[in-house]
């Protein structure tokens, strides 16, 4: 025990007590290097948000660089005596500099706290530890962002729109590769929907026209001039002819494809109709999403100044509008979930509504609401607000998973179908990263924020019938991806 003792006391030094003494010259040369690295630590936070601001600053002013030259140009060709469409999306140049610099700190935080070896408050490291969903794979081929991305109903085919004014299809299934590369558009694609059968594709875009494309041959089928950029399209449910628009100049528009106005071939080339107006609704807005209900009456619009309406379509008008945002910022898309049976159902006897719609919105909130039993008659009860992805001034879009084991449908009239109580759903983010959330019907999270894009993650889609996910991003690709695999105990969503 002496042996023990002694050298203890003997590393105190002469004048040292081990109770209410000063300390050894070594120990306060330690607590004086501790200081010194606190102190270096602490300027170099200064200095980061202090590059953060200026970072900020310069990003306002692109922004606003932007906004008056595309001002200039509208004046300017307006002068020339030709129309101007009006922008598609409320521009916000004056983002809020305490937003980033709060972000700043948190990160700050997030890298103090990982050093010493702790976890962060909102990023359980579980998420980290077992991951839900892992990259398949990933399909490149566009030379701009790619704004739309969209499954076929029978799953085998994926479509994508971009910047470079093409839409792409590619095969899921063989190899991965694309198939398709369909030009004719002048600008940017905004939007596609598939028809229920997966033969034929929609797309609209910022040159205002709707185009149909026959998947079989690869080739243009119908062209459709638009009064305003094309936000957003969608079949009909019920009348495989029949698809609806909504543009940036507050136009809710119907066309069928069997029309007069329908463009016809000529030396493979095609002429855009104007659309009649006895065809199209005036919203107060700008329609910068829809939703087509499977009842073939009504559809569903959410719109630029905050406003989820349904349309009744036969009486051309609004019969219900629904505000959840009292501030009222635009809303980027609104989605409900796809059944498994969507390619076989043909008639209002079979049609069954999803029971969520989730809203993304302009204030950083994804907004799921309960539709209630018989929507779109029953009015929507707001049920949970997501946050964590960013959404402000960019045109995000979300996705729903009702197929194996998440499945949240509205009890059938018919059949009187077991519900199941949770759904999967996943929305693109203005940070390089999709968010992928699980919806109960008291209870939601987050369960994982997926990574592998390095720029803005504009839309994301589910497979139809598989939990099998697409997103696409500003960095010009798409990338795919599953459940993961992991060792030993198998665990999944499946």
């Amino acid at each position: 025990m002496d042996k023990s003792v002694k050298p203890r006391q003997s590393t105190l030094g002469a004048g040292s007590t081990v109770m209410g003494s000063p300390l050894s010259t070594s120990s306060l040369t330690s607590s004086s290097d501790r200081d010194q690295q606190l102190e270096k630590l602490l300027k170099e936070n200064k200095q980061l948000k202090q590059k953060v601001d200026t970072l900020e600053k310069e990003n306002i002013t692109l922004k606003k660089s932007i906004y008056d030259l595309s001002t200039h140009y509208a004046s300017t060709i307006s002068q020339g005596g030709l129309q101007y469409p009006s922008l598609p999306y409320v521009l916000d140049p004056e983002v809020s500099t305490q937003d980033v610099i709060t972000k700043g700190q948190e990160l700050i935080n997030k890298a103090v706290h990982e050093a010493a070896g702790g976890t962060v408050d909102g990023a359980p490291s579980s998420t980290r530890e077992s991951k839900t969903f892992e990259i398949k794979y990933e399909l490149q081929g566009h030379t701009g962002a790619v704004y739309a991305v969209e499954f076929s109903p029978h799953g085998k085919l994926l479509a994508s729109g971009s910047f470079d004014k093409t839409v792409r299809v590619w095969d899921t299934v063989s190899g991965q590769k694309e198939i398709l590369c369909l030009k004719s558009h002048s600008l940017n694609i905004s939007d596609l929907s598939w028809s229920i059968d997966s033969s034929t594709l929609l797309s609209g875009g910022y040159d205002s026209t709707c185009k149909t494309w026959d998947i079989e041959s690869g080739t243009l089928s119908g062209s459709w001039e638009t009064k305003g950029f094309v936000q957003c399209l969608g079949w009909d449910f019920v009348n495989a002819h029949v698809f609806y628009y909504g543009t940036s100049r507050n136009v809710l528009g119907m066309i069928d494809v069997r029309s007069s106005s329908s463009a016809q071939p000529d030396n493979n080339e095609f002429q855009s109709h104007p659309i009649s107006p006895d065809v199209q609704v005036t919203n107060d807005a700008m329609v910068n999403s829809l939703y087509v209900s499977r009842d073939g009456i009504h559809v569903i619009t959410g719109d630029s100044k905050g406003a989820v309406k349904v349309w009744d379509v036969r009486a051309r008008k609004c019969v219900k509008e629904t505000v959840f945002d009292q501030s009222r910022n635009p809303i980027s898309h609104i989605t409900v979930g796809r059944r498994m049976t969507d390619a076989t159902r043909r008639s209002l006897n079979d049609y069954d509504e999803p029971r969520y719609m989730a809203i993304n919105s302009y204030d950083n909130v994804l907004r799921v609401c309960d539709r209630g039993l018989d929507p779109p008659k029953s009015d929507m009860r707001l049920v949970h607000t997501l946050k964590g992805f960013k959404n402000k001034n960019w045109p995000i879009k979300a996705s729903f998973y009702t197929g194996k084991e998440y499945n949240a449908s509205i009890p059938s009239r018919q059949n009187n179908a077991v519900e199941e109580k949770s759904v999967l759903l996943a929305t693109g983010s203005a940070d390089p990263y999709a968010y992928l959330y699980n919806i109960g019907e008291n209870s939601s999270e987050l369960m994982q924020r997926l990574e592998g894009h390095t720029d803005r993650v504009y839309a994301v889609n589910f497979h139809p019938t598989e939990p099998i996910l697409a997103s696409c991003s500003a960095d010009s690709t798409i990338k795919v991806w599953g459940p993961a695999v992991s060792r030993g105990k198998k665990k999944g969503i499946m």
